[in-house]
């Protein structure tokens, strides 16, 4: 398993998503569950430096899409004790461009990973 340098990472992520160092300390899970992934994907005995870079990104784009989903799910609607609810932000544009944004970060992964064609198609969608 190639290591990723996870602080590399948290600030490609942060470049992304915008975030404060608070929002990206909160966020650290996801960071690091994305960073273990990739590091899965990676042979070793393919891999260079300047591919170790393009895999730092990709993990920080894994960690966008799925930071983005979580905001989504997380601001959807807010309910009051009274029973207004109001729906807060539409994320779907942003969700679409962060699950483009993975798509061609994973695919420039392809020729130094092990053969798991399987899971580039599963994470299309």
């Amino acid at each position: 398993m190639v290591n990723l340098n996870q602080t590399n990472v948290i600030s490609k992520f942060r470049q992304l998503s915008e975030c404060s160092q608070a929002q990206a300390n909160e966020a650290l899970f996801i960071v690091s569950n994305a960073c273990h992934l990739i590091s899965r994907l990676l042979d070793e005995k393919k891999c260079t430096t300047a591919d170790i870079a393009c895999a730092e990104y990709a993990a920080a784009t894994v960690a966008f899409y799925d930071y983005v989903c979580k905001e989504n799910a997380k601001n959807k609607v807010i309910c009051s004790l009274t029973g207004k609810a109001s729906a807060n932000v539409d994320y779907k544009s942003r969700i679409e461009s962060a699950a483009s944004l993975r798509s061609s970060a994973l695919e420039q992964l392809r020729p130094f990973t092990v053969s798991c064609d399987h899971l580039f198609m599963t994470m299309e969608g």
